[in-house]
């Protein structure tokens, strides 16, 4: 017989912490990596904000074309990093996959490859450093490599050198 009398109720089973709810984030229908293409090809007719449900900027957008491609750039750095809501002001939702223990972050190397991709700046981030020395020599080969890596980097299908997926927010 136990002198101290039963357990308490629970006693034994493992109880995981209380989550605020603070900490749950709550993601828009509305994929991150589609918004991020369509701002890339077609930001400056404002397909990313008619995407996201900003209808008013999306027109507005199309009638400055981009604002003269400055506003077209600002979204798509702003895309990149995250930044950019749908129009209920939800974040925009990543891409799920998942491969291995992701430790770069996406928004880098997505910012690198729009910006310095034809110098080969995000293979470098990501530790590829014979294909970043490649792409650097062939100015992201005459372009079609860039934009093919950034459609990678969008979509969550581009990897470090290890294997391991991209890190998203």
């Amino acid at each position: 017989m136990n002198p101290a009398g039963p357990p308490p109720p629970g006693y034994g089973q493992f109880q995981p912490p209380p989550v605020r709810a603070a900490e749950l984030v709550v993601y828009s229908e509305k994929s991150r990596s589609a918004a991020i293409l369509l701002s890339i090809f077609l930001g400056i007719f404002g397909a990313d904000r008619f995407y996201l449900g900003q209808f008013g900027l999306g027109i507005m957008k199309l009638i400055t074309l981009g604002g003269f491609g400055i506003w077209a750039t600002i979204d798509v750095i702003l895309l990149a990093l995250g930044q950019l809501k749908d129009s209920e002001g939800k974040k925009l939702r990543p891409p799920h996959i998942v491969v291995g223990t992701p430790r770069v972050p996406a928004s880098h190397v997505l910012l690198a490859g729009i910006l310095a991709g034809n110098l080969g700046v995000d293979r470098f981030l990501l530790g590829q450093t014979g294909l970043g020395v490649a792409k650097l020599l062939t100015c992201g080969g005459c372009g079609v490599w860039h934009l093919i890596d950034i459609v990678l980097a969008a979509t969550g299908s581009l990897h470090d050198a290890q294997g391991n997926s991209l890190l998203w927010d």
